[in-house]
């Protein structure tokens, strides 16, 4: 399911979107939902990294498209913004926000479904994953590339990340059904570690990511056999 966000103010143009991308699923077989901000202050009030595509307009009262990007892009670095806008130097200004592309309006159907097609297929093609983590009342979305390790302490869940620490409340269990136990393995009972990172391991101790992580004698036989089928390019241990 792909998920969009249309923020324009004009219900004419709402309309007009929210038809074409009904008929851009009816030709291509896509499963689109969508959800529509009439203007720039709504999208980014308790804003959630849940959208995949942002078709946002660039002038709008109370709050402008370019302004509503910069705001977005504190919480959500991953989402694609495409800017539609009545004039083409005003799009000059979404490389600051890293927009995709713009549309120039009047808005067709035949720009919005190619520049939808072109997205859509970016998406596909990621070779990350993500996970949607909350943090407090902070709703974060990260690549599982870029996770590290996972530790339970209680009943929360540290997972260290290339971008720092989050801590969410979470079972072990739970967080291993959701990541890929090709990729990810326990070490210890209360560690869970992603292969991709393990640098080395020496003696009781992993060392992930330049940290070191304990590993226990119940758990390292298969630690190091799995370690071992994915180096050797094996991920179905």
């Amino acid at each position: 399911m792909i998920r969009i966000a249309v923020v324009e103010d004009d219900e004419d143009y709402i309309t007009i979107i929210k038809n074409y991308i009904v008929r851009y699923m009816k030709e291509k077989g896509d499963s689109i939902s969508v959800d529509v901000f009439r203007d720039g202050n709504q999208i980014v009030f308790d804003y959630q990294p849940v959208y995949d595509i942002i078709l946002m307009d660039i002038e709008m009262p109370k709050l402008d498209g370019i302004s509503a990007a910069e705001k977005i892009r504190e919480y959500d670095k991953d989402v694609i913004i495409i800017f539609i806008t009545n004039m083409a130097q005003y799009a000059l200004k979404g490389y600051q926000v890293r927009a995709r592309s713009y549309i120039l309006k009047p808005v067709n159907y035949y720009s919005l479904a190619l520049e939808l097609q072109e997205a859509i297929g970016t998406i596909s093609r990621k070779v990350e994953d993500a996970l949607l983590l909350k943090d407090d009342d902070i709703l974060r979305k990260v690549n599982v590339n870029d996770i590290y390790y996972l530790e339970s302490q209680q009943h929360y869940m540290i997972v260290h990340t290339r971008t720092g620490n989050i801590r969410i409340r979470e079972s072990m269990k739970n967080m291993e059904n959701r990541l890929d136990a090709a990729y990810f393995r326990r070490c210890n009972v209360s560690y869970l570690v992603n292969l991709a990172h393990v640098s080395s391991i020496d003696k009781d101790t992993v060392v992930v990511a330049e940290e070191r992580v304990p590993m226990s004698r119940q758990k390292s036989k298969s630690f190091v056999l799995a370690l071992t089928d994915y180096v050797g390019g094996n991920t179905n241990a």
